[in-house]
């Protein structure tokens, strides 16, 4: 009796177990499936300067990154309600951005949204962005933000704009 109640105890938790294992893969692979929306922003100098994505995954790999600041996305608009984004991409001929910087993010923000493709989810969140206590994203100058520059997700004399992008498609992917 006591082989049968032990035979049955086997049987009965592999079961278990197996059936705990293909619930937790079929969970997994379903809740990184889909479209993810994010944000990230920060005042200085009396501005709002921020981003605000939409995220594709698929398989846990991002498909497709845009960027939906100022756009009629029901969630930009909910972010952007009580807040006046002047600035709100990465690039404002303000302090220190030249017109040739706004214009080169302005050039090539696309080519950037499109350098997250084929980046897998865990990859993309552990790269880490540093920022001042503002949250302004630091410049790679001296090894600031290191992590960013080896990635090769930023566009040059765009640091700031490329580490707000980061960190909203992190918060997206949170």
């Amino acid at each position: 009796m006591k082989k049968i109640f032990k035979g049955l105890a086997i049987a009965v938790a592999a079961t278990a177990t197996c059936a705990g294992v293909a619930l937790a893969t079929t969970g997994c692979s379903a809740g990184k499936n889909g479209t993810y929306y994010g944000e990230y922003h920060y005042v200085n100098y009396g501005h709002t300067y921020g981003m605000i994505v939409e995220v594709n995954v698929e398989n846990n790999i991002i498909t497709k990154i845009t960027d939906i600041t100022n756009t009629d996305n029901s969630y930009a608009k909910e972010i952007q309600k009580d807040t006046e984004w002047v600035v709100v991409s990465g690039a404002n001929p303000d302090y220190g951005w030249t017109e040739n910087d706004v214009k080169k993010w302005n050039t090539y923000e696309n080519w950037l949204l499109q350098q997250y493709v084929g980046w897998s989810v865990t990859d993309i969140k552990d790269i880490t962005v540093y920022y001042d206590g503002v949250g302004q994203p630091y410049e790679t100058k001296g090894g600031y933000n290191a992590e960013l520059l080896q990635s090769g997700l930023l566009i040059s004399s765009a640091t700031q704009g490329s580490g707000r992008l980061m960190l909203a498609v992190q918060n997206a992917l949170k």
